[in-house]
């Protein structure tokens, strides 16, 4: 049986307008953000935003995201999904207030609360892009000035670990620093910078959370690691 957030993820095309979970059916399975551009594959159903997609086909091979059924990078665009986004409200998850599905990444650019709890909606590029590679090389310059916040690579593994932003425990990979904030950091009122997202070409390793917790319960349910190549640092 699969899991919620794929079964989420999978939406026929006949569904009708009545039997969808507004709370999680238009959320991007990789992004945790609404659709942008949504793409659906051919062989298996599942819909992912186009940008979020692309870069983990370039990353991780052809093979899909959710269930490593075999994919292309020019999946057709999941009009459907779409269509039904125009229609279809839903509240943000900050401030409450009610869009269409289509406008809610537009509202979440203009939300302070949003942007307050959850940092600027993440827009993932695809790899070997220029903008990708001007964007990621920023990224790596402003990450060179923040030592104490840049991720290693672990002893075992290609995968990266990562410092409490709170206590500064090491060596954690992204889903142990998220179990580890949920069961000692619940609570703490400090504004940090998530050490996860600044690691991406897409993040911002200058924005402070104000709620971390909550940042890590919405951006990181599941490992970028599965979807994404990362940039490699070493220690000084």
């Amino acid at each position: 049986m699969g899991s919620a957030q794929e079964e989420g993820a999978r939406l026929p095309a006949e569904e009708p307008f009545s039997d969808l979970d507004l709370s999680g059916d238009f959320d991007c399975p990789i992004c945790q953000e609404v659709f942008k551009t949504p793409i659906r594959t051919k062989t298996c159903k599942h819909v992912f935003c186009k940008h979020c997609f692309v870069a983990a086909v370039r990353a991780c091979g052809p093979h899909c995201p959710m269930c490593r059924g075999p994919v292309s990078e020019d999946e057709k665009r999941a009009t459907d999904v779409a269509r039904r986004m125009r229609t279809r409200r839903g509240r943000c998850r900050a401030c409450g207030s009610c869009s269409v599905f289509s406008q809610m990444r537009k509202h979440y650019k203009y939300c302070r609360k949003y942007r307050e709890e959850y940092g600027d909606p993440v827009v993932p590029r695809a790899q070997g892009t220029v903008s990708g590679g001007a964007q990621s090389t920023a990224t790596n310059r402003n990450l060179a000035a923040v030592h104490d916040r840049r991720p290693v690579l672990g002893p075992e593994s290609m995968s990266m670990t990562y410092s409490c932003p709170y206590c500064q425990q090491p060596g954690l990979s992204d889903m142990s620093l998220v179990q580890h904030c949920r069961g000692n950091h619940v609570g703490n009122p400090a504004p940090v910078v998530c050490p996860i997202c600044a690691a991406t070409s897409w993040g911002n390793p200058n924005y402070y959370s104000t709620n971390f917790i909550g940042h890590l319960n919405q951006r990181h349910r599941f490992s970028y690691d599965s979807y994404t190549v990362r940039p490699h640092f070493t220690k000084n």
